[in-house]
């Protein structure tokens, strides 16, 4: 877990605890080249000095945050996995499967639309 050590152990239910590290987990594995970062008191991924993706632990869910770009782009596949969601994340319930084939979309999708891109944030 590295980085993202002390942030998965103050998970207090050990549930959650270990879906969020499953996932984060996955997160590394599929796409090594980013870089994993606690920002804000939330895990995400950049790639070169760029946000591609938060992940972060909430009372009865998981949400993340790939930006409102790519909630705007993936929002037929979010509606579509029964994720409830806002303009800027995507909730996954702890109860609920993780549709990981859609993380790897928005993730390579970020990927490769940030790739030029020298700012944190899109502008």
């Amino acid at each position: 877990m590295g980085v993202f050590e002390a942030y998965v152990a103050g998970i207090e239910n050990p549930g959650h605890r270990n879906r969020m590290e499953e996932i984060l987990n996955w997160v590394m594995e599929q796409f090594p080249q980013l870089e994993p970062q606690v920002k804000w008191n939330t895990p995400m991924f950049t790639d070169h000095g760029t946000f591609i993706i938060g992940i972060d632990a909430a009372k009865h869910h998981v949400s993340v945050a790939p930006e409102e770009v790519t909630m705007t782009h993936f929002a037929d596949r979010i509606e579509q996995a029964g994720y409830s969601a806002t303009k800027g994340l995507f909730r996954i319930k702890w109860k609920d499967p993780v549709d990981y084939k859609l993380l790897e979309k928005m993730i390579t999708y970020n990927i490769q639309d940030k790739a030029e891109m020298t700012s944190f944030w899109r502008k």
